[in-house]
């Protein structure tokens, strides 16, 4: 196969080859303590979670594009990361509020399209234009971007902001001809190029709210003044979390969807709206906040309990302390919030202190129960599965979930895992590598839609039946011509084409072709199956163990099905849309179509990962 490179990534098995060349004389005795296995406490970021996020919520965006917000230090995530996770399963831009911000993502070498819309007198416009940063002008910052762009000789693009209703930022209608005039003078001269036109919308986490539609009506207004004064915005945007969710329920979604959506909360697997729970949405959890318990202790009846007082125990009990306080960002006033120790949820009680909080175990004689006792053990304020949600703690602090997350202080490491590729690092796992282990993963870089189906083709060979295959990429990325090639291979019965509007199609194995006897394939497309209870409801855990089972879509959906599969990312360059744009209808057919001629297409990153214990004994560059 012609001009496919590849890069080879070992994990855990080079890494146990290392060790066993390592000395085996004991190392000397130090008084210098060994450092802890983990952070004393710490929130853990799941980034699978946020590229499933992003991937879902895209979905329901389309063909719109979609920009992830990562302000805040991504809402207390992690913006760097967080952002390559976000770019990684699709995200088209990043958002953030500050040019501080953005500038740290770009001397991370993020070079994606990246939009800031806060300013104050003292901004580094010229900072921004000279490393690409889009900026949104609200008033008084027209002039000054130009004049920063025309000092360095550039062109600084620009996103107007017109104010719908929500009183912040934004140039208010009364003002907004003179300003789209102003920008249309400075456009002409080269100073700037006006991309965007945005507003932000006050209530759209309530479905039923008027002033919703007030907005989109003014905007469009808003929209058409600008044109009407020489502007041709090639972006408008509008939409938030709840915007983007909510869309598919209005007459017309493409009024609130227009060109982007701009998702905050939901990249992070958290419902804006107070009667939907994440799940509800199809969004996981991202952040898990957690310590151990530090101390554990007996108490009689009537024990007073923290600053005041407020609270003692009804009875003898057994109290367990959390080193998590309000320096760490757990609210001061959030009592009774929950944390899971040991597979139970209690309620903290007493006053939150700045490093500590309480929990009343209810049982007296765990701390002198050598085998219950849980000094040492994992405790859990919020976090996804089974432990408790952001909302159980910002009910308890009478605050909004977007709080409580962007509140946990510097104070508190990040430690982001990707439970996608490493189970054995996510929140809740034993900690035993063998349950899910990835044990490669291998990139390959195909330039034609022949290269592709080739590289599909010498995989089927090594497959069998029971395999499952996650497949993962954009709209007119491959995903298809991938699955051809895997037919092709098995020896299944050809008209191998996308199963979007059936969920799943089934492809006998073909007596007469090339693999008789071999296995079925089943291709399914989970683009429109929100969760994994959904997916469970087209019956694949009958129809796994006797066919090879493609999803397309299936990140995050499918995982629970099998302890092993093979999670294989497609990433065009160019796929169903130009730089900048929404992918079209038509443009995604016009690709597909690509796909099947003559192989003159754009070139393709192929990443395949082998997670589990099918794949562990697997040598990768043999597989291909």
């Amino acid at each position: 196969m012609e001009r496919v490179t590849t890069d080879l990534q070992t994990s855990s098995l080079s890494r146990t080859e290392a060790r066993t060349d390592a000395p085996t004389t004991a190392p000397a005795p130090s008084s210098t303590p060994r450092p802890p296995a983990r952070p004393e406490r710490s929130a853990v970021i799941d980034l699978a979670a946020i590229r499933h996020n992003v991937t879902h919520l895209k979905r329901l965006a389309a063909p719109a594009a979609l920009m992830a917000v990562v302000k805040a230090d991504a809402y207390g995530h992690g913006a760097v990361p967080v952002a390559r996770a976000a770019l990684e399963a699709g995200a088209d831009a990043l958002g953030v509020a500050h040019v501080t911000e953005a500038m740290a993502l770009r001397a991370a070498g993020i070079d994606a399209p990246l939009l800031a819309w806060l300013h104050t007198v003292d901004t580094d416009f010229a900072a921004a234009v000279e490393h690409d940063v889009e900026l949104a002008v609200s008033g008084w910052e027209l002039e000054p971007i130009a004049q920063a762009a025309a000092a360095a000789g550039r062109t600084a693009r620009i996103h107007l902001k017109v104010d719908t209703g929500l009183g912040r930022n934004g140039f208010t209608m009364q003002t907004w001809p003179a300003a789209v005039r102003a920008a249309a003078t400075a456009q002409g001269r080269g100073d700037v190029v006006v991309v965007g036109i945005m507003t932000h919308l006050g209530a759209a986490d309530d479905p039923g709210a008027a002033e919703t539609e007030e907005q989109l009506t003014v905007f469009e207004r808003a929209v058409q003044q600008a044109r009407e004064a020489g502007l041709d915005p090639s972006v408008r945007h509008v939409a938030n979390t709840p915007g983007t969710i909510d869309a598919a329920n209005l007459l017309d979604p493409a009024r609130m969807l227009n060109d982007m959506v701009r998702v905050g909360i939901g990249l992070y697997g958290i419902s804006p709206f107070e009667d939907r729970t994440a799940e509800d949405l199809g969004l996981i959890p991202a952040m898990t906040l957690r310590s151990t318990v530090s101390n554990v202790k007996e108490v009689p009846a009537g024990q007073g309990v923290s600053y005041g007082f407020r609270y003692r125990t009804p009875e003898a009990t057994t109290l367990a302390l959390v080193p998590l306080g309000y320096a760490d960002g757990v609210p001061r006033i959030g009592t009774g919030g929950p944390v899971h120790i040991n597979g139970v949820t209690y309620a903290e009680v007493g006053r939150v202190a700045m490093d500590q909080i309480v929990v009343d175990l209810g049982e007296p004689g765990l701390a002198t129960d050598t085998e219950r006792n849980p000094l040492g053990a994992e405790a859990v304020l919020f976090g996804a599965d089974d432990n408790p949600s952001v909302r159980e703690w910002s009910r308890a602090a009478q605050t909004i979930d977007y709080e409580i997350v962007t509140r946990i202080s510097q104070r508190v490491p990040r430690e982001h895992v990707d439970t996608g590729r490493d189970a054995a690092q996510a929140p809740g796992s034993s900690g035993n590598a063998a349950e899910t282990p990835e044990a490669w993963n291998l990139t390959l870089h195909p330039t034609t839609a022949q290269q592709t189906q080739e590289i599909a083709r010498n995989l089927a060979a090594h497959l069998r039946t029971g395999d499952l295959l996650v497949l993962t990429g954009e709209l007119g990325a491959g995903k298809t011509t991938f699955t051809q090639g895997l037919g092709a291979g098995l020896g299944v019965r050809e008209g191998i084409i996308s199963p979007t509007f059936v969920l799943a199609r089934r492809h006998p194995n073909d007596a007469e072709g090339p693999n008789p006897g071999g296995p079925a394939l089943v291709h399914v497309d989970a683009y429109r199956l929100a969760t994994a209870a959904e997916v469970d409801d087209i019956d694949l855990e009958e129809t796994l163990p006797t066919a090879v089972t493609v999803v397309e879509w299936g990140l995050g959906k499918v995982e629970h099905l099998s302890d092993s599969r093979l999670e294989i990312t497609i990433d065009r360059g160019v796929g169903a849309k130009e730089e900048g744009q929404a992918p079209d209808l038509a443009s995604v057919l016009a690709d597909l179509e690509a796909e099947t001629d003559d192989g003159e297409d754009e070139p393709r990153t192929v990443t395949i990962r082998g997670i589990g214990p099918r794949w562990v004994e697997a040598a990768p560059r043999d597989l291909l």
